[in-house]
């Protein structure tokens, strides 16, 4: 467009019209001339920005990638765990034969009625559940006659030993015994013995055929006074409490309300009891694992000794929607969390912030958990003196 221009300009001048148009035509170009070059100097300016933002734009992206790269290498491997776990399963097969572990095998048996009945109960269980063999180990799934075949199947499809879980708690859930509170079948607590990571884990349960598959599961790979199975709900009182039993497996929860239709009355203890009645010796307890579908806050309420034991880590569960339906504000939490430990991780991969916090940055940090139905996230607590 511009040559064209410059071109009927120049023929204009050729032309040899008047002395003052020709005059007035060379003002013109001359003009055109100057706003042209004016023009260059502003694409040239532009495209060497252009060139500065892209090149910067790539060294961001190349250190984005390198950093990831980092990030990755820094990561425990799931694969390596994998390999880990299939590797010391005999070595977890020789500790529970030793002297050590058949003794605790025996003083908790002693101890749990339900685990004695569990142990020669196990005979009715492929009626209820189905085994499976992951990496090694064998599983009994919980498959009860209320759900679909297609169902049952889709969930016997997904089933995996939580690797990943496992792997970002091991900062500091690692040493002496271990506690786990809503343990399920022992997807968590058994891979945790088998690695190596405890001394031994107390498993507490209330669901009857989730507690018939993780005694089951115990019995079946051999880790007997390694992983210590109880059938009870750990709530704030010692008696009992009442359970709702969920469509999955997992989504079992006590409830607060005693007016409520399909709960089944199960035996409950505080955490603080429940130790005192198995003799433990609190000293050596260094991870807590709660997994209670929102009844978190009473538990907290009768755990007042554990809670004084400062080389305790904790992996809560936050749900706030579970904690209001079992009638807890989830600010009542966070002032647990707050006033008993000094730091936190958000196990959440794509929370946002650092990984590891301050414990006054709970609120704000969870906030996002109030803007999506049903969120939930487990958080790592410890206390740093």
């Amino acid at each position: 467009m511009v040559p064209a221009f410059f071109g009927r300009l120049r023929a204009r001048l050729a032309a040899r019209g008047s002395e003052a148009e020709t005059a007035e035509w060379r003002a013109r170009l001359a003009e055109a001339t100057a706003v042209a070059a004016q023009w260059r100097s502003r694409y040239s300016t532009l495209r060497t920005r252009a060139k500065e933002r892209d090149a910067r734009a790539r060294e961001r992206q190349d250190s984005l990638e390198a950093e990831v790269r980092r990030g990755v290498r820094r990561t425990p491997s799931v694969a390596a765990l994998r390999h880990a776990l299939q590797s010391r399963i005999p070595l977890a097969r020789r500790r529970a034969a030793d002297a050590a572990a058949r003794d605790r095998h025996a003083r908790f048996a002693a101890r749990s009625a339900e685990y004695q009945r569990a142990l020669t109960a196990s005979s009715s269980l492929p009626a209820e559940a189905r085994e499976l063999t992951i990496d090694g180990l064998t599983w009994w799934i919980p498959a009860p006659p209320t759900r679909s075949a297609a169902a049952i199947e889709r969930t016997l499809l997904k089933q995996k030993i939580p690797y990943r879980s496992i792997s970002q708690a091991r900062d500091l859930a690692v040493g002496g015994l271990m506690l786990d509170v809503g343990a399920n079948i022992g997807r968590m607590a058994i891979p945790r013995v088998v690695l190596g990571d405890f001394e031994a884990v107390y498993c507490a349960e209330p669901d009857e055929l989730n507690y018939r598959c993780l005694a089951a599961n115990v019995a079946a790979n051999r880790l007997d006074g390694l992983v210590l199975p109880d059938r009870l709900a750990i709530s704030d009182r010692v008696g009992s409490v009442s359970l709702h039993r969920g469509k999955m497996p997992g989504s079992h929860r006590v409830v607060h309300d005693a007016g409520e239709d399909q709960a089944t009355a199960v035996p409950s203890m505080t955490l603080d009891a429940w130790m005192l009645h198995h003799e433990v010796d609190l000293s050596a307890v260094t991870f807590v694992k709660l997994d209670t579908q929102g009844s978190e806050v009473h538990v907290f309420a009768g755990a007042a000794r554990l809670l004084e034991q400062p080389q305790i880590a904790w992996q809560v569960e936050v749900a706030p929607w579970l904690l209001r339906l079992a009638g807890s504000d989830p600010a009542t939490l966070y002032r647990i969390l707050q006033e008993h430990f000094t730091h936190f991780i958000d196990l959440n991969a794509d929370a946002e912030g650092p990984r590891l916090r301050p414990i006054g940055d709970l609120v704000p940090a969870l906030a996002y958990l109030e803007r999506e139905e049903e969120a939930h996230t487990d958080v790592l607590v410890y206390r740093s003196e």
